[in-house]
């Protein structure tokens, strides 16, 4: 059996929390044992970056992050095939210096392969490359059976796409194949420039679709309103003759600064991000700023600060992402919600907006539309009102993002998630008839409970 201890676990939002008898498998063959011996319910983890309760299972939680080893890579198709284990981070050190990068790149290269596609992350350039799991060939999925399953979106179709965003409801993922795009340099051409209403960041976002390869807004949401001032950014990427640093030079930087503990939950308060958001603001003009940055300062500028979710002390918090779907009134909607929760006096340290187009899968997140991404710190107030804001989300048409989801009501799952969201539950009950791999989410949401 794999190494097996007692320990508590959270998300990335540290909350909640479970007493969890985790096993930590090092190699695939300690996976027949763990299926074979363990008779209770099981999950796969893989670095927990996950925010609410979707990767704790107390009964049995797997980490997968000692099967870690990349299986092949054709450098001149750029066609990686690895364990489950493998980080992005891994796969960014191995593939850039030869040219390729990961068409779909998430907030954080703090996340492994087998979770990335559990979750079906996406990026900045969602409207153009669209979700994760559209990039991948295979992947090899051990059932609740023991059965190894090899699924690609010709053979085991179904079985694909409802992994594929799943949190991990239909098995392990031992290996996934992930197709990268080509680069020419480690780096992108930036435009930055204020906006000052949320109409001008939506037209910014309509403006720069058909030109750039990523686009990101950020909303001063400490400012008047709460739903005014914010920065746009596109970006596309640059030649080598452009000012593009070198492939072959490029190196995961270190971390710059580790957070040794929790800070005081007054840390972050409503002055200290006040602060902060009016001097982000005030770095920028109306004018438009062009700069060459690297990978790391445009994808992943949190990942300099080692153990960053500390920052909100020890309660933790909770970075929730609703989707709009693209409408004529998509300005006023999204000026709506900010506003509200502004006038609550919830006010978000992080207000994030992005386009996407329509996802695939059973599962996905994604529509054509808008995602606002919102940090809350744990308290009282946050909790009373997130679950408002879903209804509101829902009665729109919207959806919630389960990677990021700590409290969503069954109910509002099922109208986010429609017809599709049955569909899948057809398949999950075929892959796992006794409704093996379960989470807190999966209970708190009642997936494997419904007749």
């Amino acid at each position: 059996m794999p190494e097996l201890k007692q320990e508590t676990l959270y998300g990335w939002g540290h909350f909640p929390g479970a007493r969890c008898l985790s096993y930590r498998p090092e190699k695939r063959r300690d996976l027949d044992a763990l299926l074979s011996r363990h008779g209770e319910a099981l999950l796969a983890r893989g670095l927990g970056r996950s925010y609410g309760d979707a990767a704790l299972q107390p009964a049995g939680t797997v980490k997968t992050e000692r099967l870690d080893h990349i299986i092949s890579f054709e450098a001149g198709e750029g066609v990686l095939q690895a364990q489950a284990g493998v980080t992005l981070a891994d796969v960014m050190a191995l593939c850039i210096p030869c040219g390729w990068l990961p068409p779909v790149i998430p907030g954080t290269k703090h996340v492994s392969l087998g979770g990335a596609f559990a979750c079906n992350v996406h990026g900045k350039n969602h409207w153009r490359f669209g979700d994760f799991a559209e990039h991948v060939l295979s992947i090899r999925l051990r059932l609740a059976s023991g059965e190894i399953v090899e699924c690609t979106k010709q053979d085991n179709r179904d079985l694909f796409w409802a992994t594929a965003g799943g949190m991990g409801m239909t098995g392990i993922i031992e290996e996934v194949t992930l197709k990268l795009r080509p680069v020419a340099s480690a780096s992108l051409k930036t435009t930055a420039y204020r906006v000052d209403s949320i109409a001008d960041m939506i037209a910014a976002f309509e403006h720069y679709r058909s030109n750039s390869d990523y686009m990101v807004g950020w909303v001063d949401h400490m400012a008047d309103g709460g739903a005014g001032r914010g920065i746009f950014e596109a970006a596309s990427h640059s030649a080598p003759e452009e000012g593009g640093a070198p492939l072959k030079k490029f190196l995961s930087p270190e971390i710059k600064f580790f957070l040794p503990c929790f800070l005081p939950s007054f840390t972050l308060n409503r002055v200290t991000m006040s602060l902060y958001n009016k001097w982000r603001f005030r770095r920028y003009s109306e004018e438009r700023r062009e700069d060459i940055v690297g990978f790391e300062d445009f994808f992943h500028p949190l990942d300099a600060i080692g153990n960053w979710n500390r920052l909100y002390g020890r309660r933790g918090f909770f970075q929730y992402q609703c989707l709009l779907p693209d409408a004529p009134d998509i300005v006023e909607q999204v000026r709506t919600l900010l506003s509200a929760i502004h006038k609550r006096k919830c006010f978000s340290f992080l207000a994030v907006i992005k386009y996407h187009r329509e996802g695939k899968g059973y599962l996905t997140f994604s529509k054509e539309g808008y995602s606002i991404a919102l940090d809350f710190p744990n308290t009282r107030r946050a909790r009373a009102l997130l679950p408002q804001i879903d209804r509101w989300v829902a009665d729109r048409g919207g959806r919630v993002y389960l990677a990021k989801d700590a409290l969503l009501s069954p109910d509002l799952f099922y109208r986010m998630y429609g017809q599709s969201a049955q569909d899948w539950m057809q398949v999950l009950r075929k892959a796992d008839p006794a409704g093996r791999f379960t989470s807190l989410m999966s209970d708190r949401l009642q997936w494997k409970q419904l007749p």
